[in-house]
């Protein structure tokens, strides 16, 4: 190898390790979310604490309608045009359910606010038929808002979605209606209600862009935790609060953010506000 050659090879050796030196460097101060820093993040969990046995958690309404194409007492029979109403919680679709005879055409009684659901039968249909027929009506149209089910000529008719409802009304027809349960939500009727602080309630530390939780404290007596050791970077922060729109006291994630742009600092995450 001539002198030349020589050179620019140790030329090319010193870039190389100029090189590595320097993305070494780079690699050693780019950071992001996790531990071993020095870093922390605190914040506060409060909202409401729900007390006081079953009344609690939110209920579905739940109603039966008899189907008959007569009531057997006063006389009335089912009629062309004929309705009932079926409601769901305040911001929710409400309907009519009427009756259209074959025989002849009916009329919609077109309620202003509703949707209407149309049911068609005959004189000679049976009222389990009848009821049906109605089952399927309501499925078609409003399935997403009512799971219906069909015992004989009885339907039971649940509200999907929890909450207070206004009871099904029989109107002009001659079925039996009557709410079997009543709808409720969670943070009304016979509870009691505690605003504050939230102690003792388990916090969750998700690092960056990661789908699951890292790291887990709980609330001291003050509804305060902290997260310690982080390095810079962005953190997610929840903890579990009551679904109010469900039954059967289901959870959701309420989430916040916060990030650490400096060693040995300390960052507030905004207060967390749940029920449970």
């Amino acid at each position: 190898m001539g002198k030349s050659q020589y050179n620019n090879m140790r030329h090319l050796l010193k870039v190389f390790t100029c090189f590595i030196f320097a993305s070494t460097i780079l690699i050693a101060c780019s950071k992001t979310a996790g531990k071993g820093g020095t870093s922390s993040i605190k914040g506060e969990v409060n909202g409401v604490t729900l007390s006081g046995g079953n009344g609690n958690l939110a209920e579905k309404e739940r109603t039966t309608v008899i189907c008959n194409h007569a009531d057997g007492i006063g006389g009335s029979i089912l009629d062309n045009s004929d309705y009932f109403l079926l409601n769901t919680p305040e911001g929710g679709t409400l309907y009519y359910v009427w009756y259209e005879n074959t025989n002849w055409l009916g009329q919609d009684p077109g309620l202003s606010g509703r949707t209407g659901i149309k049911v068609t039968y005959s004189n000679n249909d049976s009222n389990s038929t009848l009821a049906s027929n109605t089952m399927t009506a309501i499925n078609l149209i409003a399935g997403s808002d009512f799971t219906v089910s069909l015992n004989n000529d009885i339907l039971t008719i649940e509200n999907t979605i929890a909450g207070e409802v206004v009871d099904a009304d029989d109107v002009n027809t001659p079925f039996v209606i009557d709410t079997e349960n009543q709808g409720k939500a969670a943070t009304i009727g016979n509870s009691i209600q505690t605003s504050g602080a939230i102690a003792d309630e388990r916090v969750y530390l998700i690092y960056g862009d990661e789908d699951f939780y890292s790291e887990t404290v709980r609330t001291d007596e003050n509804g305060k935790y902290q997260f310690t050791g982080l390095t810079k970077g962005n953190y997610r922060i929840f903890a579990f609060s009551l679904d109010t729109t469900t039954a059967g006291g289901l959870l959701h994630q309420v989430e916040v953010e916060a990030s650490i742009s400096k060693n040995k600092s300390i960052s507030e995450a905004p207060s967390i506000t749940i029920i449970r």
